[in-house]
């Protein structure tokens, strides 16, 4: 609803300069509001970084601003009378938000589409529209306040209803799920949620109490189910040079026909640099490995690195390398998991390959850098939105947290809070049948975009939009 009032002065303004400005500013304020706690990775881990915290602070706000201030212009090019120029703001926006998606790797943290995250039943239109569809939704209920303050009171109150009966579609839609299968097997796994502070996780003299402690959760209460599954990095070493240390943890912690997932960097024959996941038996050998897709810009690599003199301080000499393709681990009981590390949750449609479908999604991160700002919430909402968008369970483990289970609806299954430490055992649930969106892809928001652009602009051109 904040963004009304900008909407009235864009509707308003008196050049395509005056409503891109607009445009731009009101998203430097979307930013900094919901992404100020990146500037505290800067300070987290004793980096000494503490320089680049305007950078951060205030910098990626000013670049992400750069993807609205072409829907003001644009609203304001292709709108005559202020109530198109609204309507095709909100329109014009949602196709932004899906440009910042995709441009330069993408980064599509926290868009407006996550507003139906708030509750389980509007949660429930991910599986048909997915994150875009629900960005436009959202930034049409927005636009309600702003056009009852342009005295268009029944199409503001028609507006205010796209959301309750979102809930109202979503609730009918959670009533209507297939029940589990009678003769379906239960797929229980342990998550490990050991909460190492980040300045201590890569100090080699405090490793062994570390993974002493990741195997006295994973072995804490008996049985230990068959799938053991550790964070984002949890081995802080590197595979290829310290596997034996690693096969003697593994040891003891699984049952003897038992496989432990963990995340660990590791180099491959060519010198190159992963953020990897690995799939280990009790005997400790590698079953399969998986390698990031997609690394964190500045984080795991620095585009132009050399060209920027800092680039070393942040990521140190290598950057970490993107794998050159998906693979899934194959189990026997559990079937196919599809791991995703840290920021592949973040985009939509992009969490699967084509090939076999996934019977989890198993998402591996470390949100320490963090602490216990909205960041980590953020995180766990957009990983929640991505099982319900493919109708597949998300399994989430995390560092210092939130670990959290999630079921093909987005239904809460079980959850380690932010800051903890502990274990959390689970029976995973069949996969959903195959969702709308998870078929379709953007398809639906495409459609929705076009015709209601399509509509404002041809009532506007017929003056029937005008007062």
């Amino acid at each position: 609803m904040a963004l009304a009032v900008p909407a009235v002065m864009l509707a308003r303004a008196g050049s395509m300069i005056e409503a891109g400005l607009i445009g731009g500013v009101a998203g430097f304020g979307w930013f900094l509001a919901s992404l100020w706690w990146i500037s505290l990775s800067m300070v987290t881990g004793a980096t000494g970084h503490w320089p680049l915290i305007p950078l951060a602070l205030f910098g990626i706000p000013a670049l992400l601003a750069l993807f609205w201030l072409p829907a003001g212009l644009l609203a304001h090019r292709l709108g005559r009378a202020p109530l198109a120029r609204l309507l095709l703001f909100a329109v014009m926006l949602s196709l932004c938000e899906w440009a910042r998606g995709h441009v330069a790797t993408g980064f599509p943290w926290n868009a407006p589409g996550y507003l139906f995250s708030a509750h389980l039943s509007l949660l429930q239109m991910a599986a048909f529209l997915g994150l875009y569809g629900l960005t436009l939704m959202a930034l049409v209920w927005a636009m309600a306040p702003a056009l009852w303050w342009l005295g268009r009171r029944r199409l503001a109150a028609v507006t205010f209803l796209v959301v309750p009966l979102a809930a109202m579609g979503g609730m009918m839609r959670l009533a209507d799920l297939p029940p589990v299968a009678d003769d379906a097997l239960p797929k229980k796994i342990r998550l490990v949620q050991p909460a190492i502070p980040q300045h201590e996780k890569w100090d080699r003299t405090l490793r062994p109490g570390h993974l002493q402690r990741l195997a006295s959760l994973s072995r804490d209460t008996l049985p230990v189910p068959q799938l053991v599954i550790w964070p984002e990095t949890a081995f802080a070493g590197l595979l290829d040079r310290e596997e034996a240390l690693l096969r003697e943890t593994s040891w003891q912690v699984l049952p003897f026909d038992g496989w432990l997932i963990t995340g660990v960097p590791r180099f491959d024959s060519q010198k190159r640099l992963f953020n990897a996941a690995a799939l280990i038996t009790p005997q400790g050998s590698i079953e399969a490995l998986y390698d990031k897709r997609r690394l964190v810009p500045f984080g795991e690599y620095v585009p132009f690195r050399r060209f920027l003199p800092f680039a070393e301080i942040l990521v140190g000499p290598t950057d970490f390398s993107p794998a050159d393709s998906n693979r899934l681990f194959t189990l026997p009981h559990y079937g196919h998991l599809q791991l995703l590390i840290c920021y592949e949750t973040l985009f939509p449609g992009d969490v699967i390959s084509p090939g076999p479908r996934p019977d989890m999604l198993v998402n591996l991160t470390n949100d320490a850098w963090f602490g216990h700002t909205p960041g980590p919430w953020q995180h766990l909402a957009q990983a929640r939105m991505r099982a319900v968008e493919e109708g597949i369970p998300m399994i989430r483990v995390a560092n210092t947290g939130i670990s959290a289970v999630f079921d093909g609806a987005g239904r809460t299954l079980g959850e380690i809070g932010l800051g903890e430490t502990g274990h959390l055992d689970i029976d995973i649930p069949p996969s959903l049948p195959r969702t709308a969106y998870a078929r379709w892809r953007e398809a639906g928001f495409l459609m929705l975009l076009f015709v209601l652009a399509g509509i404002v602009i041809c009532l506007d051109r017929r003056r029937s939009m005008r007062h």
